[in-house]
């Protein structure tokens, strides 16, 4: 049997690997998950499952469906690097994010239904600049005994 890792984990390690495979669209750009304990040095994306809650359509008995809040941040600095630079970086990141069929092509363990944007916050302070773009994914554990 294979271990079964949580959602969260799931979720971070699918993106990534995504990510890792159009890295050719963000040249330079440290790529790391929200749960890793690596040095973080600009520019950086940050792949973040924020939060997972079971599915609200199921009730009390989620059978393995999760709601993920997943959050990407994206991080410049002001110094090495113009906003318009960094603005192509956010926009390659939703491009990405916008190709679902591969997103659930690359996920790990269960199955990715739906992917979809939320929000994209910009802000500017101490020499940086940054983007945290929200989406909501659904997502199912593998069936049981698989």
């Amino acid at each position: 049997m294979a271990i079964l890792y949580g959602i969260q984990t799931i979720a971070e390690r699918s993106i990534l690997a995504v990510f890792q495979s159009y890295a050719s669209y963000l040249p330079g750009v440290q790529l790391t998950t929200g749960q890793a304990d690596t040095l973080r040095t600009t520019p950086i994306i940050i792949l973040n499952a924020a939060n997972a809650r079971p599915h609200p359509d199921f009730g009390g008995t989620p059978m393995g469906n999760f709601e993920i809040t997943f959050q990407i941040a994206c991080y410049s600095s002001a110094d090495d690097n113009t906003l318009e630079t960094h603005l192509s970086r956010v926009e390659a990141i939703q491009g990405i994010m916008q190709d679902v069929a591969t997103l659930q092509s690359n996920w790990t363990q269960g199955a990715l239904k739906a992917a979809w944007i939320v929000n994209n916050e910009y802000e500017e302070a101490d020499r940086r600049y940054g983007n945290v773009i929200t989406y909501n994914l659904v997502a199912v554990y593998p069936p049981a005994g698989s």
